[in-house]
């Protein structure tokens, strides 16, 4: 057989029930073999970084790998930033690309990449994946692959690439492909007794503990049900990452919701206060400690850290730990909940979780009236609030993409199922979103999914619509239209008290907000829209988008004079004096104290 029909042997005994991609003439073998495998469904994107967003959310939906298959030259460059956005907020990505024949190596043909070396597009793509691989032999081709499907799920998920040349696609290899399932680990990764036992000691004696789960949480299988037997046996405060947010229910009596930037103002105030943080699968990024500056998420080292993660360098790698430890988050949290129920009914903080319920009800006071707001254009906090209502009424997922909409979506919008809320915040490209959602409704078609974007995420990826109607994938787009990035403007009226006319959409000729229609644009493409102009309107268009069965677009206008939410005492500040030292967390300064 051919190396590439020993390819699609190879998805078979992988249980591979999609791919995604785009043709392209380095993979015209496979593509061919392919036709032999019509129960595979083959997905083709309208640009290859969506096809990676597609196989990205497919992962996180159903934990498991489908492959994309796309050109080399600029087609596999088109990926580049989708495979970053994977690493970044890892998930299982499968990427194989063709290549020109090894004859011509070197000989810089077209869309070889022979600058520094014959087909080296390797090279580019190892600094964003986990492994990246030019097959140069047949007989090792499903070795290889193997390999890269074993590294693509073992400990933190991440993006692996493979280029397979042409003439290799179409050699003859003898023998039969094996599963990568007799290859891969099937345990989980847990914590040394001594340090079960050190934790469940120092969260026992502590008078203000805080819970805390992070996207490990939502990557561990099994986190969610771990995470409220704890809290049953130990209850306390939880908090989450903007990754985790509804890990737990958040109507849940102890959840405070997402800490950070744009958290909730209780989750804030309680992790400010505790003496001891136990942070489950959470890595400390920019966005969850507001750019690591001390006293406004965290209090260092006045809180003692328990820091749980899959990988080792994340641990310590922004903040002091008093327990560092290596562990699944599933695996950790049973093995603790498991101690602390050894030891006997724990006292308890009552009085702690007291304060930390009237920090809760201020906050929910404060919000009552953004979630209500009556106003027209609606505002963007009770857009998210009632986005996240419609998620809830018909078990829904919602794919959050990127821009002044996080803001919104974070603080406001209430999540009760783990699988529900979806994000990219780590390389935070836009259109991950927008593209990927697809990839939701290709693996569960069961569930509605809604993208929740900005007109500018959109823009980038308004073609996802021939996609969405071509292979019937009834996802919803919730686009906020304000005809800017909204973000951008607010974020650099802040820092230099004007912007540059990129910060917003306008026509040249008339000095007139400008976008297209999305509603015509919608049905162009062969879906339906709708135009929202009211606030009470938005409930209903989500409700006939959600059960309609069929690719939708709602085009929301939204009230351009509300300003981007922070949490209480947080703003958007970066460094910017360099021979001034920032006030974040670290052991040595540039400014004298004393002087």
């Amino acid at each position: 057989m051919r190396v590439v029909d020993a390819m699609v042997d190879w998805m078979e005994a992988a249980n591979v029930d999609h791919y995604f991609g785009y043709a392209g003439g380095a993979m015209w073998p496979l593509m061919d073999a392919l036709i032999e495998a019509p129960q595979i469904e083959g997905i083709q994107a309208k640009h290859e970084s969506h096809a990676v967003h597609m196989a990205d959310i497919y992962y996180r939906v159903t934990g498991r790998i489908a492959p994309v298959f796309v050109t080399k030259g600029p087609g596999l460059m088109n990926t580049a930033g989708a495979m970053a956005t994977a690493m970044h907020d890892p998930a299982a990505v499968l990427l194989i690309a063709g290549a020109g024949s090894t004859h011509l190596y070197g000989k810089g043909g077209m869309q070889e990449m022979y600058y520094k070396g014959h087909e080296d597009a390797v090279n580019v793509f190892r600094p964003i994946t986990k492994g990246s691989w030019l097959i140069q032999r047949p007989d090792t081709a499903i070795d290889i692959i193997n390999h890269a499907y074993k590294v693509a799920l073992s400990g933190r998920p991440g993006p692996v690439f493979v280029q397979v040349p042409f003439d290799i696609q179409l050699a003859e290899v003898f023998g039969q492909a094996e599963s990568p399932f007799t290859r891969i680990s099937t345990s989980r990764r847990r914590a040394d007794r001594e340090a079960v036992e050190r934790t469940a000691t120092l969260l026992l004696a502590a008078e203000r503990p805080v819970l805390m789960a992070g996207g490990g949480c939502q990557r561990s299988p099994g986190s969610a049900a771990a995470l409220g037997r704890l809290l049953k046996l130990l209850p306390m405060p939880f908090v989450t990452t903007l990754t985790a947010k509804g890990i737990v229910p958040e109507s849940h009596q102890l959840s405070l919701g997402p800490v950070g930037r744009s958290g909730t103002d209780a989750a804030a105030q309680t992790t400010r206060h505790a003496d001891v943080l136990v942070a489950v699968g959470a890595r400390f990024s920019d966005n969850n400690t507001s750019n690591w500056r001390n006293g406004l998420v965290y209090s260092v080292p006045q809180t003692k850290i328990i820091q749980v993660n899959i990988e080792d360098e994340e641990i310590g790698r922004n903040y002091p730990v008093e327990i560092g430890i290596v562990a699944d988050a599933e695996a950790f949290l049973t093995d603790l909940a498991d101690e602390i129920e050894r030891r006997g009914p724990a006292k308890g903080v009552a009085a702690w979780n007291d304060q930390a319920q009237e920090w809760k009800a201020q906050w929910k006071e404060k919000i009552q009236p953004v979630i209500t707001c009556p106003t027209d254009p609606i505002h963007p906090g009770r857009l998210a609030y009632e986005v996240g209502e419609a998620v809830k009424r018909h078990n829904g997922r919602l794919f959050c993409d990127i821009g002044d909409v996080v803001q919104y979506a974070e603080a406001y919008m209430e999540i009760d199922k783990p699988d529900a809320w979806h994000i990219s915040p780590g390389m935070a490209e836009m259109g991950w979103a927008s593209s990927g959602v697809l990839g939701a409704v290709a693996a569960d078609p069961s569930r509605p999914a809604i993208a929740l974007t900005g007109d500018g995420a959109f823009n980038m990826t308004s073609q996802v619509l021939a996609s969405a109607v071509e292979y019937q994938l009834p996802a919803v787009w919730v686009i906020l239209n304000n005809h800017e990035f909204g973000i951008e403007r607010k974020g650099s009226m802040t820092a230099f008290g004007r912007q540059h006319p990129w910060a917003r959409f306008v026509r040249k000729d008339t000095g007139e907000p400008y976008n297209p229609d999305y509603t015509k644009l919608a049905e162009a493409y062969g879906a339906r829209g709708t135009r929202v102009t009211t606030a009470e309107g938005l409930s209903v268009a989500l409700d006939e988008a959600l059960t309609s069965g069929q690719p939708w677009v709602i085009d929301v206008d939204i009230d351009l004079t509300i300003p981007t939410y922070f949490t209480a005492g947080v703003d958007r500040a970066y460094p910017n004096q360099w021979a001034k030292s920032y006030p974040m967390y670290s052991t040595y300064s540039l400014n004298d104290p004393d002087a």
